[in-house]
């Protein structure tokens, strides 16, 4: 459990959240329909996207199973969680991802997140929003699951847009909570101020060209708002974007680091000027 003191949140903050939660309400229960919004100020570049791609690699066999266990815990039926965990470390060691012991301890915390958010649901069946989403989590979890043993995204290499592109990864991000009274960052969290970065997760429209990049969808449906250091501010082409609310993105720009205030209060940590959108 995460314990801090924080002063009271300000108008613009709880503004924010509410904002976070009707777009999350949105995604749930609402069909996708989007229309382009205009953007309000202009970009450095044209923000470019791309369609996912099919093809078979590792994050795409691990997202697999993921998206089958997800799908049985929405729908409240009870997981071989012995019978995964061998399933999911079988294609780690195939691809000589991690060692026995570290493939073990992350697929447990993969699991156990499962579980924990199953408990959080109400199994009342799955919509097509829901299904989408499910999706989306799958990769994302196959991909975070991949970075944290060391190994390497096999899909990300031949697709990138040109450039050099630092991984913004969310481990790193979301290690240390952010403490208003102590605002200072760590150093490798601070060395991704000012650099171009891919970072991976799900989109949130707030408005006009305003987006939130967060890890998970599926936690933030059933659990809670993120707090300020688990989620990226973007800002990028909504007519390019919008298409990909709610679904599994890679994006590419500039990212600046550290607190930013409005009216004495922190209103985000993390922003980005994306360039790139890629599905996941």
């Amino acid at each position: 459990m995460r314990t801090s003191s924080r002063p009271a949140r300000g108008p613009l903050d709880t503004v924010l959240r509410a904002l976070v939660m009707v777009a999350l309400g949105v995604l749930v229960t609402s069909p996708m329909w989007f229309d382009a919004v205009e953007a309000t100020t202009p970009f450095r570049a044209s923000t470019t996207f791309r369609a996912p791609r099919e093809e078979e690699t590792l994050e795409s066999r691990l997202g697999d199973t993921l998206r089958r266990c997800l799908t049985d815990a929405a729908r409240g039926r009870v997981l071989d969680e012995d019978a995964v965990a061998i399933e999911l470390s079988t294609i780690l060691a195939d691809a000589d991802v991690g060692a026995p012991r570290s493939r073990t301890e992350a697929v447990t915390a993969v699991l156990d997140e499962i579980a924990g958010q199953a408990a959080e649901g109400d199994a009342r069946g799955l919509g097509d929003m829901q299904e989408r989403a499910i999706a989306s989590q799958s990769r994302v979890m196959a991909r975070s699951l991949i970075e944290r043993l060391g190994g390497v995204i096999d899909a990300e290499d031949t697709d990138d847009p040109p450039g050099d592109w630092v991984p913004a990864s969310w481990p790193i991000l979301t290690r240390t909570p952010f403490d208003e009274e102590r605002p200072e960052l760590p150093a490798d969290v601070r060395a991704f101020d000012g650099k171009d970065v891919k970072a991976w997760g799900y989109l949130l429209q707030l408005e006009g060209d305003q987006f939130l990049l967060v890890q998970s969808l599926w936690s933030c449906c059933f659990g809670t708002p993120p707090d300020l250091h688990e989620a990226i501010v973007v800002r990028c082409n909504p007519d390019h974007a919008s298409r990909f609310e709610g679904r599994g993105v890679r994006l590419y720009g500039r990212m600046e680091v550290g607190p930013e205030y409005d009216e004495g209060y922190v209103t985000s940590v993390y922003r980005l000027d994306a360039r790139h959108v890629r599905g996941l």
